[in-house]
């Protein structure tokens, strides 16, 4: 999986986080299960939209922003040069060590993911958590058939906890889905 964003696009999400941050990331981060000392991963950071609320509420936690891209790396370490709580990885290949996260989130990521890559990329999150541990996912609804293969793959290794469908700006519909590890 190699993906870089083009300059718009960044320039574009920029813009979104400035004036849409309180609405549509700072929500998302709030409805996150999180106390303040959980190690949380960001799977997609991208510039860290959401992460930045996120590393607020971790005051005695760690957060780690993974994404493939090494301009979005980049973008989220300048969002979040305050923070000291913070790891960044470059997603290379589908590894990451089992049970070490109390949380994972995926904010209008995996919709982007290829569906062969989907097959490969759940199974390495859904191990990643520790047991009692939730992934939660935001994506668009506009492409039922993508979100019925995300749900399908997670509910393989992961019970469905809930799910509502929340309008997002610009976007539309949107799944929020939260699942636990057993």
């Amino acid at each position: 999986m190699k993906y870089e964003p083009t300059y718009l696009e960044m320039f574009l999400t920029k813009l979104a986080f400035v004036f849409c941050g309180k609405s549509v990331y700072r929500s998302f981060a709030d409805s996150l299960p999180l106390e303040g000392g959980e190690r949380v991963l960001d799977f997609g950071c991208g510039m860290g939209t959401v992460a930045y609320h996120v590393a607020k509420k971790l005051t005695n936690g760690q957060l780690t922003c993974l994404d493939v891209s090494e301009r979005w790396l980049q973008a989220c370490h300048k969002t979040l040069r305050r923070f000291d709580n913070i790891i960044f990885l470059k997603w290379e290949s589908p590894v990451l060590a089992d049970e070490s996260y109390d949380v994972v989130f995926c904010h209008f990521v995996l919709h982007d993911i290829p569906d062969c890559e989907l097959g490969k990329v759940i199974p390495v999150l859904a191990g990643s958590l520790k047991p009692g541990g939730v992934l939660v996912f935001r994506e668009p609804l506009r492409n039922m058939q993508k979100t019925n293969i995300i749900k399908r793959l997670i509910e393989n290794a992961l019970s469905l906890k809930n799910s509502r469908i929340t309008d997002i700006p610009v976007v539309g519909n949107t799944l929020e889905s939260v699942y636990v590890k057993a």
